[in-house]
């Protein structure tokens, strides 16, 4: 496998440019989260809603052109395991897995939930949608392995069985359309990849670049 740097998100909606950090230190690179951020244009934005995949992507595009982001959603678990084995690290979307309310605030979700009822806004069914990087997968034991770039979890690797981690790998969210309005979009077992220019053996596991 390539080399990894394991690292901590800087604040609470950084998980994204966190992910895309650590990914990119398996092929010898560094990026800064802030830079990140400015990179995708979502300074404004970044702690209300996070950054999406394709936002990231963009940010990317700015910084390294050479990259390129793949994704797959309805993806499978024994996909995964084939990108790894040909020494890809893979980012999942997931429902991620924290102890008690040290990821969400209570209040704030209260008051996102009652705005909108308030202006007839799709309702969000999920409220912890993380992203992470897949370091290990024992398909005949059932558990996998994780690099969470979330506070006290990062730095050490977590496990979760398979098919916890199958029933949660999952995200919604609120999105402008095409007259700006907001529309409800589910995201089922999204995981991606970066990979250099002119690489396309992703392309033979059914993967798409975003960009």
């Amino acid at each position: 496998m390539k080399s990894f740097r394991r690292v901590r998100q800087k604040t609470g909606s950084y998980c994204g440019p966190a992910v895309f950090e650590m990914l990119l230190s398996s092929l010898g690179l560094k990026l800064d989260q802030e830079q990140m951020v400015d990179a995708c244009g979502a300074r404004s934005s970044v702690m209300k809603t996070g950054i999406s995949l394709v936002e990231l992507s963009l940010g990317l595009k700015k910084l390294y052109p050479n990259l390129v982001v793949w994704q797959k959603t309805d993806a499978k678990v024994s996909e995964m395991a084939a990108l790894m084995a040909q020494g890809y690290w893979v980012g999942v979307d997931w429902q991620g897995i924290f102890a008690g309310d040290e990821y969400w605030d209570d209040e704030e979700d209260k008051w996102e939930e009652f705005w909108n009822k308030l202006y007839k806004l799709p309702s969000l069914k999920g409220s912890q949608g993380h992203y992470c990087v897949v370091l290990e997968l024992d398909l005949k034991r059932g558990w996998l392995r994780y690099a969470d770039p979330y506070g006290h979890y990062a730095g050490k690797d977590r496990l979760v069985a398979i098919w916890e981690f199958e029933e949660r790998w999952w995200d919604d969210r609120l999105e402008p359309d095409e007259r700006g309005r907001k529309k409800y979009v589910f995201e089922n077992r999204l995981m991606f990849l970066i990979a250099k220019k002119g690489d396309k053996s992703p392309a033979k596991m059914g993967m798409k670049k975003i960009i």
